[in-house]
């Protein structure tokens, strides 16, 4: 991994860590962003850089007419990805130790497909999942990490974090057309509404009949 570009990616997760606090009710959000959020849509802050020289972070906020143990259910279900999110073709665990797994990442694109490994990382407790590329893998993309964090809401519902840091090398990005380069980000930032369609949709309800059994 060459260190001088992974610089960027640490400093520019410190960052994104920064704007999710442990008390939800801390989030900077404007009038504007909350208006949004109760009318359900997706808070989508990027990081200042976000968008230059194959460099995508930032976070996305939405609140999800669910609980958190059935959206908790829903971003651990691995098999259930390449449905829930656009150009996803394959997710698979391929370990498991305690709250760490191994898992292995397939994007796809007509043009080109990406393969990479993540070490995903679970505090049940805070109900936050962390994932972060594994460096001595064979991976397509330089460098990426993050985590989502769900913050329990009034009424049963459930305020979704999704942090996220992403370094593309620049021989995907050139390949690429620019109006799909310009996708990426609203894709990445845009993964809570991903979630939120699919939890408060049909597939949601199995979800839900997983925790009631718990």
């Amino acid at each position: 991994m060459n260190l001088t570009k992974s610089v960027p990616i640490f400093l520019a997760v410190a960052l994104a860590l920064a704007l999710v606090t442990s008390d939800a009710s801390a989030v900077n959000f404007t009038q504007v962003e909350k208006d949004k959020l109760s009318a359900g849509k997706t808070v989508k802050k990027p990081l200042p850089k976000s968008g230059e020289k194959g460099f995508y972070g930032g976070t996305g906020y939405t609140i999800i007419d669910a609980p958190v143990d059935v959206i908790w259910a829903a971003i651990n279900d691995w098999s259930a990805y390449p449905k829930i999110f656009p150009k996803t073709v394959s997710v698979k665990e391929l370990s498991r130790k305690g709250n760490k797994s191994l898992v292995h990442l397939q994007m796809g694109h007509k043009l080109i497909s990406v393969e990479y490994y993540m070490s995903i990382k679970r505090d049940i407790e805070k109900h936050v999942l962390s994932f972060s590329l594994v460096p001595n893998r064979p991976n397509d993309i330089e460098e990426s990490r993050g985590y989502w964090r769900l913050f329990p809401q009034k009424n049963g519902r459930t305020l979704v974090a999704y942090v996220v840091a992403t370094q593309i090398p620049m021989g995907i990005i050139n390949l690429i057309k620019p109006e799909l380069v310009a996708k990426i980000q609203r894709h990445l930032l845009g993964a809570p509404n991903e979630i939120k369609k699919w939890v408060e949709g049909p597939k949601g309800a199995k979800y839900r009949t997983m925790t009631a059994k718990k």
